[in-house]
């Protein structure tokens, strides 16, 4: 979405920081920069600061879908049902196996 292009974790960070430094007299302590992050097909930033007793705290900044969760959507009509296995693809970013394609033990044993 816009709002999250004009508005990115490293910018609250900062922001942050600087009222922590006008109101507190203290700057944050960061413990893992901005950073993406694909969780399923969705894209979000990242990071970890340290609160004031030291326990770390995640900030998560939802960036938007991946690409290939963007070209599914758009071939989707508005009337289409969305299929259980399409629907698990949507939700954990894994698509389908059709079963070809696999190398290994023709056996079943595993090594």
């Amino acid at each position: 979405s816009i709002a999250c292009d004009l508005y990115n974790l490293k910018e609250y960070l900062y922001d942050l920081n600087k009222k922590s430094y006008l109101r507190f007299g203290k700057t944050l302590r960061v413990a893992v920069e901005p950073t993406k992050q694909i969780i399923g097909p969705y894209v979000y930033e990242l990071c970890f600061i340290y609160d004031a007793d030291g326990a770390l705290i995640e900030l998560l900044h939802y960036s938007g879908i991946t690409s290939a969760a963007e070209k599914y959507l758009e071939s989707k009509n508005d009337d289409d049902e969305v299929t259980e296995e399409e629907g698990d693809w949507m939700r954990w970013g894994w698509e389908p196996w059709d079963g070809t394609g696999f190398v290994g033990s023709q056996s079943g044993d595993v090594p």
